[in-house]
């Protein structure tokens, strides 16, 4: 389609449309005021004399200056999109299905600014322009599974959808990998002849999901291998903050501070389920998931390059509703208001009568 298009979310700034009406309205009521304040001075013809050009028009034309220009700027704000373009990707045929922790433990910091804002700013950041065309589709899991990003080209849309991510992503608390495993089997496209490959980025604990038995019947009923990453500190662990009314506290069990941490030996069995055994120890350190995928996952995939052609929305055109808007508030600057130089002085006529 060629109409107009707009970013998931940006239609929020249309609530600044207020904030333009009650410039109209206080415009409105200060130019009436001004008016009757004139009234209330002198008479008619005295006014005319001493502010010959306090009439409607020019009032009336800058607050609609000022009104046009703050309704572009509110366009440019949510950045319109139109028109279309050609263009070539060049992909692999990989389809990478992340799944992402959002339980608690994920909030621990023993990883900055913790383990899961760490996770999300790895896939933005590093995994996604690693990609270079292959799909991603993102599955969140704690105590329930669900599908936040099907399998996408769209890598503006992960990067919305990663925004939205948090603890509150699940319904449920708790950590189920293996369900979590079950639930991206499903998500796969089987129609499609692509690699497909699960990234499972997690602490490693869980709750009697299974999650080495669904790994195996992945592997064996699909050849899809799971890398794992493993984030935490496997011999401390660390406190999971959580906000209360008195400010942030750590969760608590059974009167005494819990501590989480990491279980690499499960995700470690799982990644070695697969011809791939790609278990990937990050701990507390620093990690690109782009290098990872680069290095372990590209490399051990027989795949071929395939040029495909698809029509893409052009990006935000903001930049000439900001100009209008420039231009709008540049001319007002030559409309204000001040006397003209041969209008300095007015004349008044005295009673001569008077003067005798």
């Amino acid at each position: 389609m060629n109409g107009v298009a707009f970013d998931e979310g940006s239609l929020r700034w249309l609530n600044l449309l207020w904030v333009v009406l009650l410039v109209v309205s206080v415009g409105i009521y200060g130019i009436v005021q001004r008016r009757r304040a004139l009234a209330i001075f002198s008479s008619a013809n005295l006014l005319a004399r001493i502010a010959p050009r306090a009439g409607w028009t020019r009032p009336l034309v800058r607050l609609t200056l000022v009104s046009a220009a703050l309704l572009l700027l509110v366009a440019a704000i949510i950045g319109p999109r139109w028109g279309q373009a050609q263009r070539k990707f060049i992909h692999r045929g990989i389809d990478v299905m992340v799944l992402l922790d959002v339980s608690r433990s994920m909030l621990a910091r023993d990883i900055a600014p913790n383990r899961l804002e760490r996770a999300k700013l790895s896939i933005r950041d590093d995994l996604l322009p690693a990609l270079g065309g292959d799909r991603v589709g993102i599955i969140t899991f704690a105590g329930l599974a669900s599908v936040k990003c099907p399998l996408t080209h769209d890598y503006g849309f992960t990067r919305l959808v990663l925004e939205d991510i948090s603890t509150n992503s699940s319904a449920k608390g708790g950590t189920l990998i293996g369900d979590a495993i079950r639930k991206a089997k499903d998500a796969f496209d089987d129609k499609l002849d692509t690699h497909k490959v699960l990234l499972l980025i997690t602490d490693g604990e869980d709750q009697d999901s299974y999650p080495l038995e669904a790994a195996q019947n992945l592997w064996t009923d699909l050849k899809i291998p799971i890398v794992t990453v493993a984030l935490g500190d496997e011999r401390e662990g660390a406190r999971i903050p959580v906000r209360t009314q008195r400010g942030e506290e750590y969760v608590t069990h059974d009167g005494k501070v819990v501590w989480s941490k990491a279980n690499f030996d499960t995700l470690r069995a799982i990644a070695k389920v697969s011809s791939l055994n790609a278990f990937v120890p990050v701990g507390t350190r620093n990690f690109d998931l782009g290098k990872i995928y680069r290095d372990r996952i590209v490399p051990a995939i027989e795949f071929k390059e395939r040029e495909e052609s698809r029509k893409v929305t052009l990006p935000s055109q903001y930049w000439p509703f900001a100009l209008g808007a420039l231009l709008l508030l540049l001319i007002d600057s030559f409309l204000r208001d001040g006397p003209r130089p041969k209008e300095a002085l007015v004349p008044i006529e005295t009673d001569k009568r008077e003067e005798a």
